[in-house]
């Protein structure tokens, strides 16, 4: 798993350094059983029942069921996720009016993954949620540009939390962006899909108990900065703590390895909330209590809910009642973010609301499992959003040479004389910022000026704020203007692979220019990418050439000095397939072909032919498939036959041998 620095700078209002004093946006909201709507598999009598049985216990109106006929219960190409999927769900929420509806819920044996049009694999719920387009623009896909309008962004390191805001009053806003909270009661049988919902009410009326089990990957944190792979430790750390300051037991390692592998703990029992990362496997380390929620970062956490290996089968499985997790890379920034998620729950939100505010995009490979109106804590912690010492940086992520702002906020009013507070920059070449600060007596806050200047790479540096016994740090990370390119990993010599090249800030007056590279004659790119003015992402083709071996090559974009590597396998072909008709009759030849995946290399390829009864079928001892073509065709001879013979056809080439079977008939 990978992870990419937000596309843009952060933008936090400094008035947001306090808004840990809102009150949620609980109260008074109408039932929301209303406000949901079921989706299941009209073919499959499992997700019948399972769509019932959720309709009857949540008591949601039987118009709010609406039925698809997917011709697969888990992958969708695209053209059938537009018409089995996308269409009769439209027609379903313009009949109850789009805006009536806040939460989907597909049921057992409804498919959960879709090809895009680009070729890659994506969680079909997370285009539900964007089904009018209102966060992604229209015919955008691959890596998610902008954040959708209810995510809630924060700056962990810094302890900067924006109020929690219900989806059903977001959506109450006029000009709202309609986007729509989405899970599925999905699991390995209909049994524990069923159970996902008994076990959320049941845990509504009894309280949701136990510890929590927090699994970082890293050790002295306070010395790492909030960026790259320690963003999701410092997650991890403030999760824990709002879990301790809700009265909760905690667990939290440090360690590399996973609960379940020494110097880890071994054992996380009786859990509540767990949260941690890194592996593609479930440990079979926990017991989960009913109502248990947990979620695990890793590249393939959920990718597939019913069968496998991954993360969120194994805790279903088990026992877990909701889960999240990604079908595809994420890239570590675009899973939804334990603190926040932690947090809103802590606040008594609901699980719908909690995981769309703390996961930032939308039509992208993240999945959501379980039942959305469970909340685990209706009448929440206060303790969890008591104020406290905030350092925050307007941007956090700031283009080297433009400014930023730092603000620091008091958990109390500053005493009489005021306060003053020392700054510890450590990087002077870089960031230029005051050695102190005064907050006046009676007043919590002050902002403070910070300058930069022009970088080539990422520089993320901690500032320090010290004031008598209190210690706050945060991370900004001056950046350069070229944010590097977002690829595929690999491609078969002779295909075009489609690229994103990124900006870290809009493209200024007159646009930019960007130099482009390979480093290796198997894959070509445009010499520049230009950005007009305004623009942070331009698309580009790479196109490969077919290769004898696999090649692993770069493509360098540079800008300014910064220079953005991104790096690409252009992969050989294999054999594919040996094609012959279904039958021939004795006596007569006939034409076989061997095909390869893909255009074959500059010494092209020789793929050595056999007959399992060479007396009745007698094929060539080779085929050659010349350089930058797919197949080539063999003359086969045959014998008179008395009854029916099966003959099987072997092509071998390399490593990868193909089988195809024909009928010699009298």
């Amino acid at each position: 798993m990978s992870l990419k620095a937000p596309l843009l700078a952060v933008v936090l209002a400094a008035t947001c350094a306090v808004c840990t004093l809102a009150v949620p946006s609980f109260a008074a909201q109408p039932s929301l059983s209303a406000r949901v709507l079921i989706v299941y598999n009209s073919n499959n009598t499992d997700s019948q029942n399972v769509a019932l049985h959720y309709q009857g216990a949540r008591v949601i109106p039987a118009q709010n069921l609406c039925p698809i006929r997917p011709s697969s219960t888990q992958q969708l190409s695209w053209a059938n996720y537009l018409s089995q999927v996308k269409a009769p769900i439209q027609n379903c929420l313009n009949a109850l009016g789009p805006a009536n509806i806040l939460y989907i819920v597909f049921t057992y044996q409804t498919p959960f993954t879709l090809f895009g049009p680009d070729g890659k694999l994506y969680a079909l719920d997370s285009f539900v949620a964007d089904i009018w387009d209102a966060a992604v623009p229209a015919g955008h896909y691959g890596y998610p540009l902008p954040n959708h309008p209810y995510f809630a962004d924060a700056q962990t390191q810094g302890n900067l939390y924006l109020p929690f805001q219900s989806l059903a009053a977001y959506r109450a806003q006029p000009g709202s962006g309609l986007v729509y909270s989405v899970w599925r009661l999905d699991a390995p049988s209909a049994a524990i899909a069923n159970g996902l919902v008994d076990n959320a009410i049941a845990t509504e009326v009894n309280g949701l108990n136990g510890q929590v089990c927090i699994d970082r990957r890293y050790n002295h944190l306070p010395t790492r900065t909030d960026y790259n792979y320690y963003t999701a430790d410092w997650d991890l750390h403030n999760a824990a703590n709002f879990a301790r300051a809700a009265g909760f037991t905690v667990t939290e390692d440090e360690n590399a390895t996973e609960f379940g592998t020494a110097p880890a703990p071994l054992r996380c029992d009786n859990v509540a909330l767990y949260s941690g990362w890194y592996g593609h496997v479930y440990n079979d380390a926990f017991t989960w209590n009913p109502g248990s929620i947990g979620f695990h970062l890793d590249s393939a956490s959920a990718a597939n809910p019913r069968v496998g290996t991954d993360w969120a089968e194994g805790a279903l499985q088990r026992g877990i009642t909701v889960t999240s997790g990604s079908v595809a890379e994420p890239y570590l920034i675009g899973l939804a973010h334990p603190d926040q998620v932690f947090r809103n729950l802590f606040e008594g939100s609901n699980v719908g609301d909690a995981f769309l505010r703390g996961t930032p995009w939308l039509k992208w490979v993240v999945l959501y499992i379980g039942d959305p109106l469970y909340r685990p804590f209706p009448n929440g912690f206060p303790n969890v959003t008591a104020p406290q010492n905030v350092l925050a940086f307007n941007p956090q992520y700031v283009v080297g040479g433009k400014p930023s702002q730092g603000t620091i906020t008091l958990a109390a009013p500053a005493p009489p004389g005021g306060a003053t507070i020392t700054l510890q920059n450590p990087q002077h070449a870089v960031l230029t910022m005051p050695s102190s600060i005064s907050v006046p007596a009676g007043a919590r806050s002050a902002n403070f000026p910070i300058s930069t200047v022009l970088v080539t790479n990422d520089t993320p540096t901690i500032i320090t704020a010290t004031f008598g016994s209190n210690v706050i740090t945060n991370s900004i990370i001056p950046e350069p203007l070229l944010g590097g390119e977002i690829l595929g990993c690999c491609a078969i010599g002779g295909s075009p692979m489609t690229g994103l090249m990124l900006l870290d800030d809009n493209a200024p007056p007159g646009g930019v220019v960007v130099n482009f590279s390979s480093n290796n004659p198997a894959a070509t790119v445009p010499a520049t990418v230009t950005f007009p003015a305004g623009t942070f992402y331009q698309n580009f083709t790479v196109q490969t050439h077919p290769v004898d071996a696999t090649t692993n090559l770069t493509l360098t974009a540079s800008y300014a000095g910064s220079m953005q590597p991104a790096y690409v396998t252009v992969m050989a072909p294999t054999l594919y397939s040996v094609t012959l008709p279904y039958h021939v009759r004795g006596g007569q030849n006939f034409t076989g072909g061997a095909v390869l995946t893909g255009p074959a290399g500059p010494s092209g390829a020789v793929v050595t032919l056999s007959s399992s009864n060479p007396a009745v079928v007698s094929v060539p001892s080779s085929i050659a498939i010349a350089p930058g073509t797919t197949s080539s065709n063999f003359n086969a001879v045959t014998t008179h036959v008395s009854q029916n013979t099966a003959v099987t056809i072997s092509g071998t080439w390399g490593s990868y041998t193909r089988r195809n079977t024909i009928t010699i008939t009298p």
